[in-house]
């Protein structure tokens, strides 16, 4: 027998094809069923009736001014049940600035639990890298371990979105609006976005997914003030005493471990590798995992011919389920990417400084004649410095350019002497065809409006690397 008020209504071209989300008049354990209904319902509307097949078939349908109030209580009270002491991953380091975050944490997750339970469509938006990917896997599968206790219907209706870019913009905000726009919910919508957008470019559409978006944020780049004050739910490890080696899909995955009691070491693992994290352990799964969510990022249509360009959580986790795919797959990632850096280092140009060597490559010659998109060029660059470093007889810069970017990677002996943020953020300052700026001091981009200005950029960013360029 059902039992419950109507929460969220998503209005179809036909009204027999409607969907509605009934939240369970229970105080001690309420639950959300997405449902059909052979009857049109309405926001509000409390349902007693019965279900066949997943649709309502009969009901009486009844009014009480004080059942949705009630209702939201006691979703925002069991929500706060299902929050887990804090458990220790142990790592030492890390650990003491998790605690530090856990109030906020815990707030995040007991808001993103009451979300589901009263049935308000929650986006994810996660950078397409392993960091992101880690962060958004690790949060569904923390979702599949507490589905039972808090939806009645299976998994809860989630819009998984990967973000190529470091901002979120106002037209990133405007497509969110868009996506929930036929969904009607007696509370507002959730954001979630993780491992991008902490950018001053990203403060006009932070205020406009304001208006119809509570918002969870999840990020480990370098804080913009604006943006943080925006955002009541924004954690950072860089506000808890932590910095970027504190990785995104590490958080998020810690999020996660506040409402599901799951193993995600490997995941965090895998995140900690992927970013080139000081935190990073000699781990060949994780590191295995780590190369395996970067290709699938680049381009899902190595594994999944079918569907959009945009990966999936559910996805990755029907791929690493089929172990003969994934080991085929991951042996495909090892040899791409070995050969993509041989060429790499073929057409590679050196300068010098006193205390350190820039390398400099054009992206466009490496990947030119390549059937894939994978490695795209940030991550690329990554992997590229570590074969530089060990051929390199000073500590190491790359530069390298694609299209109207610029991505810049510092070995370690070098990032807090070069402060390549500051260097850019300068840089910015001073040219203004230079669109956006930003990452960390040891892994930093520059996007520019065009093209066309793009050497006399390089040379500008060489001189202020040191090195003799007229």
């Amino acid at each position: 027998m059902l039992e419950g008020i109507v929460s969220c209504v998503k209005h179809a071209a036909s009204l027999s094809e409607n969907s509605y989300w009934i939240t369970s008049l229970s105080k001690e354990r309420p639950q959300i069923q997405e449902l059909k209904s052979s009857i049109v319902l309405h926001l509000g509307d409390l349902v007693k009736g019965e279900v066949v097949e997943g649709k309502i078939e009969s009901a009486i349908i009844s009014e009480d001014p004080n059942a949705l109030e009630s209702s939201r209580t006691s979703a925002a009270a069991y929500a706060s049940k299902l929050i887990l002491p804090f458990g220790k991953t142990g790592k030492g380091e890390i650990d003491s600035v998790t605690i530090k975050m856990k109030q906020r944490l815990d707030e995040s997750a007991a808001l993103f639990l009451q979300k589901i339970l009263l049935g308000a469509p929650i986006i994810v938006r996660f950078h397409n890298d392993a960091d992101g990917l880690t962060g958004a896997y690790g949060i569904y599968l923390s979702i599949v371990n507490v589905a039972n206790k808090i939806s009645a219907t299976g998994l809860p209706r989630i819009f998984w979105k990967m973000q190529r870019g470091v901002a979120y913009s106002n037209s990133d905000a405007k497509e969110d609006i868009l996506t929930v726009g036929n969904y009607d919910s007696n509370e507002k919508p959730l954001l979630l976005i993780t491992d991008f957008g902490t950018t001053e470019e990203s403060v006009m559409g932070a205020q406009t997914a304001g208006e119809k978006f509570d918002i969870i944020w999840l990020d480990h780049h370098p804080p913009v003030e604006e943006l943080t004050k925006l955002v009541p739910l924004y954690t950072n490890p860089w506000n808890f005493e932590g910095n970027s080696n504190y990785t995104a899909g590490f958080l998020a995955c810690e999020f996660g471990r506040r409402f599901a009691d799951i193993d995600l070491s490997l995941i965090q693992s895998a995140s900690l590798i992927g970013d080139y994290s000081g935190y990073a352990q000699d781990d060949e799964k994780g590191r295995e995992l780590a190369l395996l969510l970067d290709m699938l990022t680049s381009d899902k249509k190595i594994a999944i011919a079918s569907g959009s360009n945009d990966i999936t959580p559910s996805e990755i986790d029907q791929i690493l389920g089929d172990e003969k795919r994934r080991t085929e797959l991951t042996k495909y990632a090892k040899a791409r990417i070995e050969e993509a850096i041989d060429s790499g280092i073929e057409g590679i140009k050196q300068y010098r400084t006193s205390d350190s060597n820039i390398y400099l490559l054009d992206f466009e010659n490496v990947r030119k004649d390549a059937m894939t998109k994978y490695p795209l060029p940030g991550r690329y660059a990554s992997k590229l410095l570590e074969r530089i470093e060990k051929m390199s007889d000073k500590p190491p810069i790359l530069l390298l350019h694609f299209g109207h970017f610029i991505s810049i990677r510092v070995s370690a002996p070098l990032v807090e002497k070069t402060n390549i943020l500051k260097t850019i953020g300068e840089l910015k300052l001073g040219y203004s065809y230079i669109e956006g700026a930003g990452g960390h001091n040891s892994a930093a981009s520059i996007k520019l409006r065009n093209d066309q200005n793009k050497k006399e950029l390089i040379n500008a960013l060489l001189r202020s690397l040191g090195c003799a360029i007229q």
